[in-house]
């Protein structure tokens, strides 16, 4: 008896390790898939900045564009 006790407790044990790596398996992949959100956030926040200056670049073009045709207009018309 003591045998099919020390065999079950034995494959409890098995069984209690196989669940133990998958949960630890599973957290570090948690861990890393946490630590890939925290990256895409930052570079959405730096791809924000970038497209934030990038519409302030275009902005001072396009009104360079209009004092240029303005120029031009006033030119034409002399």
């Amino acid at each position: 008896m003591y045998t099919q006790n020390h065999t079950q407790l034995t494959e409890l044990e098995k069984l209690e390790d196989k669940f133990d790596d998958i949960v630890q398996d599973l957290s570090d992949k948690i861990d890393d898939l946490e630590y890939d959100i925290d990256n895409a956030r930052s570079d959405i926040g730096d791809l924000n900045s970038e497209v934030r200056c990038s519409l302030a670049k275009i902005e001072e073009l396009e009104n360079k564009v209009d004092e240029l045709e303005s120029q031009l207009d006033n030119l034409e018309e002399a």
